[in-house]
């Protein structure tokens, strides 16, 4: 009997220490910190952890919509991972519509589709989404543009023949 008490006891505590040291942060900014070291280590993976777990647990905070902007960051810049991207700036569309941020949100989920995965159709798409939904933003002649030149290479583009070309 005394064998099982001594065990019970030793997993309990164990169970305690774990539960205990598994998460110490206890702020917004803890998570961002955490987030921005992993990534300046190259640990991408680990960063995108740190911000989703920001954005879990402080989603009002005004660091969990740039926690997702980096997690959607990472995710096209990192880890060439198109999709998750696209998904991350969704989840901003979703979250926080109301931010004035959300609007670049939008436009990057064209861009992937447009520069990235060469889905001109769901570009096209998005972009006149974009435009539809905030008619008024500074990016609109960027989306614009970008719709006119779905699918042209760099040559077939008249505003950029003389950057390419050296003139």
């Amino acid at each position: 009997m005394g064998k099982k008490l001594t065990t019970a006891v030793t997993v309990l505590l164990m169970m305690m220490f774990v539960n205990c040291s598994r998460d110490k942060v206890k702020t917004a900014e803890g998570y961002w910190d955490l987030g921005r070291e992993s990534f300046n280590n190259k640990k991408y993976v680990e960063s995108i952890a740190h911000y989703q777990k920001l954005v879990k647990r402080f989603p009002q905070d005004t660091l969990a919509i740039r926690a997702l902007f980096s997690v959607a960051e990472i995710y096209k810049n990192n880890l060439q991972d198109f999709s998750k991207s696209i998904e991350s700036y969704n989840q901003i569309l979703e979250k926080y519509s109301e931010d004035p941020k959300t609007p670049n949100a939008s436009f990057m989920i064209g861009y992937i589709y447009a520069n990235d995965l060469n889905d001109y159709e769901s570009a096209k798409t998005s972009y006149e989404k974009f435009i539809k939904i905030y008619p008024d933003h500074m990016l609109v002649p960027s989306a614009q543009w970008e719709i006119e030149n779905l699918g042209k290479s760099l040559d077939e583009i008249p505003q950029l023949q003389t950057i390419t070309k050296g003139q």
